[in-house]
């Protein structure tokens, strides 16, 4: 039997960085000797039953990605396609996606996203029933993988950098117009993106998830804490 290919593919949603992660696989994985491939748009159409590997994969190798660290995006595009339909495991999708490993010839998985992503790479692994090793890169700022508390995840640096630039813009033109200016930073139910460009901008005011534990908040109280925090600083 040849040897065992190895495949990349991208859930969830875009991230700075991804390239760099694609790139650093195909590198180390072609210098063990794997061939590559990447999959397009996640577990879109390898669990589909119109999955084309013409058209769905894409052959890498170190030439093609020695440089796509430097481009945004992702060369092998993303989407938000996971096994689980209505809150149960999709078995005909899974079905699709043992057919394509096996066709593709493919021991080694790494798959780049979220928990919905991590999730439904476990229950390809557990399908293949150790023909297929898995590793799952975490991408990201929802807080919702259970890493160590000091590690975060890949293009968190960037989005607070970027944010934080937004910010400070906003808040140059708050004071020009003498306005207030309301920031929503993404992060489903985790507040570390959003404090971290607080933080860094100087915003009047972070309100993040962490500081209610698990009381229940109501829009009201949100609004004394915005209203108080600006009239303590009309006061200064």
């Amino acid at each position: 039997m040849s040897t065992k290919r190895l495949a990349i593919l991208v859930g969830g949603g875009p991230a700075p960085g991804i390239n760099g992660v694609i790139g650093s696989v195909t590198i180390a994985a072609r210098k063990r000797g794997l061939e590559v491939v990447g999959v397009y748009d996640g577990f879109k159409w390898i669990s589909s039953s119109s999955f084309d590997p013409a058209v769905h994969t894409v052959p890498l190798d170190i030439s093609r990605v020695s440089r796509i660290h430097l481009e945004g995006g992702s060369i092998l595009r993303t989407a938000r396609d996971s096994l689980i339909k209505g809150g149960a495991v999709d078995e005909a999708k899974v079905a699709n996606v043992r057919k394509v490993m096996e066709s593709l010839n493919v021991g080694y998985l790494v798959t780049i996203g979220g928990d919905d992503t991590a999730f439904s790479a476990s229950i390809v692994a557990r399908a293949m029933e150790g023909r297929l090793f898995v590793a799952h890169v975490p991408k990201t700022i929802d807080n919702d993988l259970p890493l160590p508390g000091d590690m975060p995840t890949f293009g968190f640096q960037t989005a607070r950098e970027v944010a934080t630039g937004i910010v400070k813009n906003l808040m140059e033109d708050a004071r020009t117009t003498n306005r207030w200016y309301f920031v929503v930073i993404m992060g489903r139910s985790a507040g570390h993106l959003a404090l971290g460009t607080g933080k860094a901008a100087g915003a009047t005011l972070t309100i993040i998830p962490e500081e209610f534990g698990d009381r229940k908040v109501r829009v009201e109280d949100v609004c004394d804490i915005i209203e108080a925090a600006m009239i303590k600083r009309k006061a200064l």
